[in-house]
Parts: C-alpha cells; sequence; structure tokens
C-alpha cells in the first residue's frame, strides 16, 4: 500500500487526468500487486477490491484536501530568492506523513485479507520479497550502480516539479549523492528483517493482527533501527542541500514552472476529493 500512495503522490504532478485515473484504478492496481505477492484466490481478490474501493474513497476525500492545502502553503515562497527552510522542513514532515496517514486508511482492509491468507502463501510471498531484494542487491552492486540509481530516482523526482534541470544542477545532484549516498545495503537488511518479523507472526493469528496492524499504522517501527537513522540522515542531507543550494541554481523558468505546477496540483486534488 506503501507504494501505491507514493504512485499516487508522484503523479500529482502529471496533471489532473492521469492522477484522477490512476485513483479511479488503483483498487485493482492494489489487488494485482497483492496478487503477485500473495498468489491470492478469486474470492480474496474480489473481498479486496471491493474494501480497497471503499478506503480510496475515504481517503481521498479525506486526506487530498490536507495535501492540497500543503502545496498552496509553498507556493508564495517560489519567487523569493532565499527560500522559508522552517516552511520547508515542515512541509517535508507532513508529505512524510501523507505515507504513514495514507497506508492507515488500508488497515482494516489487510487484517481481513491477512486473516484467511494459507502457510503456501506467506511462503509465496517470502519468495517474491527475498527476489524484490535480490534484484536490488544486484542493480546497486557496486558504489557506481548504487549511485546510478539514486541519481535517476531524484533526477526524475526533481523535473516531475521543475521540468529539465540543466547539465550544472545534473552534477550537484551527483555530487550530493557521492557525499551522501542512499543506504542501499542497510535497506535491503531491513526490508529482510521486516519480512521475518511477518514470517514469525505468522503462525500466530492474534500475533499475526498485530503486525498488519502496528505496521499501517507506522510502516517505519518494524525496519531496523540503523537504517531509520541512515535514512532520517539522508532525508535531512537532501533537504539541506534542496534549501542551501540547489534553490539558488533555479532559473526563472524553473520557478515559474514549479509554481504553476503547485497551483494546478493543489486544484486537481480539490477537484478528486469532491468527486462522488
Amino acid at each position: 500500500m506503501k507504494n501505491l500512495i507514493l504512485g499516487i503522490i508522484l503523479l500529482l504532478c502529471t496533471g489532473c487526468g492521469q492522477l484522477d485515473m490512476m485513483v479511479r484504478w488503483a483498487d485493482i492496481t492494489a489487488t494485482s500487486r497483492a496478487d503477485r505477492y500473495f498468489d491470492l484466490t478469486s474470492e480474496q481478490k474480489s473481498e479486496l477490491k471491493e474494501n480497497i474501493q471503499n478506503d480510496i474513497t475515504k481517503m481521498r476525500k479525506e486526506m487530498f484536501p490536507e495535501v492540497a492545502k500543503t502545496f498552496r502553503s509553498l507556493e508564495p515562497e517560489i519567487k523569493k530568492e532565499q527560500i522559508n527552510k522552517d516552511l520547508v522542513a515542515k512541509n517535508f514532515l507532513e508529505i512524510q506523513s501523507y505515507f504513514k496517514k495514507g497506508t492507515n486508511y488500508f488497515k482494516d482492509s489487510a487484517l481481513k485479507t491477512a486473516g484467511t491468507l494459507t502457510k503456501a502463501q506467506f511462503e509465496h510471498f517470502a519468495r517474491k520479497v527475498r527476489e524484490d531484494i535480490t534484484e536490488t542487491q544486484e542493480d546497486n552492486e557496486t558504489p557506481e550502480e548504487a549511485l546510478k540509481t539514486a541519481y535517476k530516482r531524484y533526477r526524475r523526482s526533481l523535473e516531475f516539479w521543475i521540468g529539465g534541470i540543466s547539465v550544472k544542477q545534473q552534477d550537484e545532484i551527483e555530487k550530493f549523492l557521492k557525499a551522501h549516498p542512499y543506504p542501499w545495503e542497510l535497506q535491503n537488511k531491513s526490508r529482510e528483517h521486516t519480512l521475518k518479523l511477518f514470517l514469525a507472526a505468522s503462525h500466530n493469528p492474534p500475533a499475526l493482527q498485530k503486525f498488519v496492524a502496528d505496521y499501517f499504522v507506522d510502516y517505519e517501527a518494524s525496519r531496523l533501527p540503523e537504517f531509520t537513522e541512515a535514512l532520517n540522515k539522508h532525508k535531512a542531507a537532501f533537504q539541506a542541500f534542496l534549501t542551501e543550494q540547489f534553490w539558488q541554481s533555479l532559473s526563472s523558468s524553473q520557478k515559474n514552472v514549479l509554481r504553476d505546477n503547485l497551483i494546478s496540483r493543489a486544484e486537481d486534488l480539490d477537484k478528486i476529493a469532491q468527486r462522488p
């Protein structure tokens, strides 16, 4: 579900049509993803899809206006030479909180599905997650590969909001990531740690229900503490990079694109929230 929320938030910058389409199809997307990891039966898929439809309706009506408000609060800052660091920090925290708040909407649906899973389905899930971990390890095996993966992610996110970036800005991003590498290795260890906790809980129905409920309230709680610490340091460094260095390099055109995106995405969110 966290990846579904991430996808929706990333699509906020691509226009109401695409975002609205993703929201409309989110029940199918989420059910298909759950099926890939758990090999669900037809009955499980049907029930999960219906439950998720209700979850998404509630989420877009309640949470989307809050995200829109966050975007609007940033818009007046765009033309300033020095961006308000405290405001950016506040909005960083708000955006991160939307991931947790978003997953919480799906907690009851996840609990219902988890209660129907078989031993074979838990084993299928473990295989799929470990395949993902192995793929991430292989894609980021060397420092150069790890840098390339992180660079693509950050560049794509920035271009979503400000349009194309200059060669100098590309170099700045790469320099930042060399100084503050993303903690891929700890992420993989943390995913394996969370998986083991989940599988251990799967043998005891009350323990399973507690684990799933806790995960959908705060998915970070099951992470390895050392990964959480490393990730938080990386996020803080990136936030400082954006406000203290990258912001100074933005052209008037890039600032205008950013401002237009913030305004239009806020309007998009409000429209989708008000849809019956």
